[in-house]
């Protein structure tokens, strides 16, 4: 399918979001250059479905499932001390850096 420009999607939008349930994704663009697409909810949850989670999202569901959400470990004393166990802030030079890790 041929790109619909942004102008037209704006003004037939029904129109598209059906054509993108029953056809499949719809491109959009701005001066001839695809900048979108719109899409329906089945292929953005097929899309999403496999989508890598961050380390500090999969701590956090795991802390949920084994019910230690509500615990009182404090994940930053202890990260901090592994780093500066292991010489991070001298190998790195960034002793004032922010982590991944600091707010989990």
């Amino acid at each position: 399918m041929n790109a619909v420009p942004v102008f037209e999607a704006k003004n037939r939008l029904p129109f598209f979001i059906k054509k993108a349930e029953t056809e499949g994704p719809v491109p959009i663009s701005r001066r001839n250059t695809e900048v979108a697409y719109i899409v329906s909810k089945e292929d953005f949850d097929a899309m999403n479905k496999n989508k890598k989670k961050s380390i500090v999202d999969i701590i956090r569901e795991s802390r949920i499932e084994y019910g230690l959400e509500d615990d009182d470990f404090d994940f930053s004393e202890h990260l901090e001390r592994i780093r500066q166990e292991e010489g991070y802030y001298e190998y790195y030079g960034r002793p004032e850096s922010e982590h991944i890790f600091d707010e989990v």
